[in-house]
C-alpha cells in the first residue's frame, strides 16, 4: 500500500479549491475548456475500444522498467494487458491531455513515455482536429522496443500514426538530440522514469524552449516522495507563475501576465 499516494490524494480533496470560489480568469477557463468533463468525442470512443481489446491481449513482450523502480540486471517479459492496465493514463486523465492540447493550440508537443500509446493517441487527436498534419511537430519517447512497436501498429489502427513520431529510446540518451528540432515547445507530457533527480533534469532540459503559451504536464506527482518533492521544486521555479495540481496530474504555465499562483482543483 503507498501510504504517501494515499495520505495526499485525502487531502488534495480536503484542500482542492472549489470552482464557484475560484477566482482567477485563466484557470477558470482552463476548468470550464479542459479539465471539466467535456461532451462526449466519438473519436474517443474508437481509442477507447482499442484499451478494452488491450485489456484481453493475453500476448508476451519484452518489457523493462526504466526509472524508479526498475531492475537492469534482465529483461523480463509481460502480457499487454499487464502493461495497459499499470501503464496507460485514465479515460479521464487522458481526455484532459487532449483539451488542454486542443484548446492551446499546441503544434510543438513532446511526450516522455508512450507505453503502449493510449495518451498519444490523445495527444495526436488534438493535432489531427486542428489539421495539423504537415506543420506539427509530435515526438513520444518510449525506451522499451517491443513496446513501441506494439504502440505503432496501435496507432496505425486509430489512423493516428501520421500525427506523431515515436522514437526509441531512454529519455537520458535522447532527450537533447530530440529538442533539437523544436524551434519552441507547446506542450510537454512528462509520464516516465518516475524519480525526483531524472524529473528535474528534464524539466530543466525543456526549459529554454517554454514560452508565454507554453503547458508542461507532469504525471504521477504523489506517486512517491521524491516525486512530490520535485513537483514542489518545480511550483517554486522563478520563470513558472501558475501551476494547477489535479493530483495525478500536475500543470505548469508560465504566463508572465499572471500573478504567481498555485491551485488544486478536483477531477470531476
Amino acid at each position: 500500500m503507498n501510504i504517501h499516494y494515499l495520505k495526499n490524494l485525502i487531502l488534495h480533496y480536503i484542500q482542492a479549491t472549489l470552482i464557484d470560489v475560484l477566482h482567477s480568469p485563466f484557470v477558470y477557463k482552463l476548468y470550464k475548456t479542459s479539465i471539466k468533463k467535456q461532451k462526449n468525442n466519438e473519436a474517443f470512443e474508437a481509442i477507447e475500444k482499442l484499451r478494452q481489446e488491450l485489456k484481453k491481449d493475453n500476448t508476451q513482450i519484452a518489457f523493462n522498467e526504466i526509472g524508479a523502480g526498475s531492475n537492469f540486471a534482465r529483461t523480463k517479459t509481460m502480457l499487454v494487458t499487464e502493461i495497459v492496465s499499470k501503464h496507460a493514463k485514465p479515460k479521464r486523465i487522458a481526455e484532459i491531455l487532449h483539451h488542454v492540447s486542443l484548446n492551446n493550440h499546441c503544434s510543438y508537443s513532446i511526450e516522455l513515455g508512450t507505453s503502449l500509446g493510449i495518451s498519444t493517441a490523445y495527444l495526436a487527436l488534438a493535432h489531427k482536429e486542428r489539421a495539423l498534419h504537415s506543420d506539427i511537430l509530435m515526438n513520444s519517447v518510449e525506451g522499451n522496443k517491443s513496446v513501441i512497436q506494439k504502440a505503432q501498429s496501435n496507432l496505425a489502427k486509430l489512423q493516428l500514426d501520421g500525427y506523431v513520431n515515436l522514437v526509441e529510446g531512454n529519455f537520458d540518451a535522447v532527450l537533447d538530440e530530440i529538442l533539437k528540432y523544436y524551434p519552441q515547445l507547446d506542450l510537454a507530457f512528462i509520464d516516465g522514469n518516475h524519480k525526483k533527480e531524472a524529473t528535474l533534469m528534464y524539466f530543466q532540459q525543456m526549459l529554454p524552449l517554454a514560452h508565454n503559451n507554453s503547458v508542461f504536464i507532469f504525471d504521477d506527482i504523489y506517486w512517491s516522495k521524491g516525486m512530490t518533492e520535485a513537483w514542489n521544486e518545480i511550483k517554486k521555479h522563478p520563470q513558472v507563475t501558475v501551476t494547477v495540481d489535479l493530483f495525478f496530474v500536475g500543470l505548469v504555465f508560465f504566463r508572465k501576465e499572471q500573478a504567481k499562483q498555485d491551485f488544486k482543483l478536483r477531477v470531476l
